[in-house]
Order: structure tokens, then C-alpha cells, then sequence
């Protein structure tokens, strides 16, 4: 038997665990405006709170994990239809949405769509993830079947290869993706907001194969929050 929603809103219900980003610029803010652009409804779950201020990233505070734990496991309960992360400042923080992933799934009405965006930096390069975080990802939230989200210094960081590599084309940044579908992502979608070219390019990369779509033209000199 399916569990019931919480409320009359019989939209897809989307569990967001992400950082607030007070400029609103990017984190939960952000995410809830996808949802919402996209016809689903957003549950979130704070797993940081920072100090920014659309340029630049002063401080970030961790949320205790087991309270992210104890929100998002009393909202999967309830039944969604997908699962999202965004800023997960440590591995604890990943270990405790892994915990949440299995729970989600068990609850989930059809199967849960899982969308990892591997916040390692901010736009300004101040860091988010520590080494043993991004190993704690590979090896805990990737083989769960995930959709990734990487920009470019992700995917670089994420696939062990020297960052200038990517920027020789397509070819690059598709091999890097495949090597996170070797360990288990379900599909790769690299954003092109960090390279040079233009028009911006991203790609979607899955074990069928890989598809190009041409974003808008890179304006020169500009840098833009959330732009990974």
C-alpha cells in the first residue's frame, strides 16, 4: 500500500537536502524554484547554513548530521518521488544521506529518482568538501545509481584528471564521465558553465551513449553565482 502525502498537493514531492544560501542565489532557495519550474513540489532539509553574499562564500556552518537524519528520514516516510542533494559539507553528511537514500527507497511510490549535484566549491573557489567527503561520495552515493551534476572542476576532482585536460573538448569531459558511470552512476550530466567556449556546452552521458545540448553565449567578463 502506498503511504499517504502529507497534503492535498498532488504534485511529485522532491527531497531536497541542500545548503541555504542566504543571497538566495543557489542551495535550498534555488532548488525549490527548480522543483516548482518543473512541476514538483520541494520538501527541504537544511545540512548547512552560510554566510554569503552573491560574491563570495565568508563561512559555512555544518548542521549536526543525525538532525538532517531525523528531518529528512520523518519526510522520506511519507513517501517521494525523488531525492536531492546539494551542499553536503562532510562525510558524515554523506554517510547520513545514504542512510536516508535506502530509507527513501523503500517508501518511494515507483522507483526514487536520486540527483547527486557534487557541491565541492563555491563559484568563488572557497571549499566545501574535504578529500575524505569526496571519497565518502564516490564510494557511498555514487554507486547507488545516481544522476551526477558535475561542472567542470567536479568532474575533474571527481574523476582524478588534471583539470586543463577538460578543456580540450567534448571527448575529455565525456571519458572523465564514463569513468563515474564505471563506478556506478546511472548517468553523468556535466555542466559547461566553467569552460571556455561559447555557446556554453553540456552534456548528458550514459551508458547508451552521449548527447550535447548548446546553452546560451558566454558573456565575456562576467562572474556569475551559482554559475557551476
Amino acid at each position: 500500500m502506498e503511504p499517504p502525502r502529507p497534503t492535498a498537493d498532488p504534485r511529485p514531492r522532491v527531497l531536497v537536502l541542500a545548503g541555504h544560501d542566504p543571497s538566495g542565489g543557489a542551495g535550498l532557495d534555488a532548488d525549490r524554484e527548480a522543483c516548482d519550474a518543473a512541476g514538483g513540489g520541494a520538501v527541504l532539509v537544511a545540512t548547512a547554513w552560510t554566510e554569503q553574499d552573491g560574491v563570495r562564500v565568508h563561512a559555512v556552518r555544518e548542521r549536526d548530521p543525525a538532525l538532517v537524519l531525523a528531518d529528512a528520514l520523518a519526510a522520506a516516510a511519507t513517501g517521494v518521488d525523488a531525492l536531492k542533494t546539494g551542499l553536503l559539507p562532510s562525510a558524515r553528511a554523506i554517510d547520513a544521506v545514504a542512510r536516508i537514500a535506502a530509507v527513501a527507497r523503500r517508501h518511494a511510490r515507483g522507483e526514487l529518482r536520486v540527483v547527486v549535484d557534487p557541491v565541492l566549491a563555491a563559484s568563488g573557489g572557497e571549499p566545501f568538501l574535504d578529500a575524505a567527503g569526496i571519497r565518502a561520495l564516490l564510494e557511498q552515493l555514487v554507486p547507488l545509481g545516481v544522476v551526477l551534476t558535475p561542472n567542470l572542476d567536479e568532474l575533474a576532482r571527481l574523476a582524478d584528471v588534471p583539470r586543463r585536460e577538460l578543456d580540450a573538448g567534448i571527448a575529455a569531459r565525456a571519458a572523465a564521465a564514463q569513468s563515474l558511470l564505471a563506478r556506478g552512476a546511472r548517468a553523468v550530466v556535466v555542466k559547461g558553465g566553467h569552460g571556455a567556449e561559447s555557446p556554453i556546452v553540456d552534456l548528458l552521458v550514459e551508458p547508451a551513449g552521449v548527447r550535447t545540448f548548446s546553452g546560451p553565449a558566454r558573456e565575456p567578463g562576467r562572474r556569475m553565482h551559482g554559475s557551476g
